[in-house]
């Protein structure tokens, strides 16, 4: 619904130009990948599975970008008007400020996952308009 255009092409989107070429099809990406997360010391991995660290590229772009550092592989793919293509995402922008400064707080993957779900839950709000509902924090 949002069509949103792959990261390192960005002319492309995702899921129109490209679901139907056999050799690039969409693949879920780990914005922060699993086995990045593994190699922390707090123990993020687990959320790393979670729903909200998964975007929608083309399959060549997510393996070109595997599992590295997403500092590193933000940064590489950083030029004008990459911004627009991670807010199509609901990417919070926050973590490309992250790349661009080269650190990310040691929390970066629960303050990514809290203000994806603020976005995502915004998005619902506009396309759901006058349809009311209810937001419940299980994580309490």
């Amino acid at each position: 619904n949002q069509q949103p255009h792959d990261w390192r092409e960005v002319e492309k989107q995702v899921l129109n130009d490209v679901y139907y070429r056999l050799v690039d099809t969409p693949n879920l990406h780990h914005v922060f990948p699993t086995n990045f997360l593994a190699s922390l010391p707090n123990g993020q991995r687990l959320q790393g599975d979670s729903m909200l660290n998964i975007v929608y590229l083309s399959q060549l772009t997510n393996l070109k970008i595997s599992d590295t550092n997403p500092m590193l592989y933000l940064r590489e793919l950083d030029r004008p008007g990459f911004d627009a293509v991670l807010r199509e995402h609901l990417v919070p922008l926050e973590v490309l400020q992250w790349a661009r400064a080269g650190q990310m707080p040691d929390d970066a993957l629960h303050r990514f996952l809290e203000a994806r779900i603020d976005l995502i839950i915004e998005v619902l709000r506009t396309k759901l308009e006058g349809v009311p509902f209810q937001v419940i924090d299980t994580g309490s």
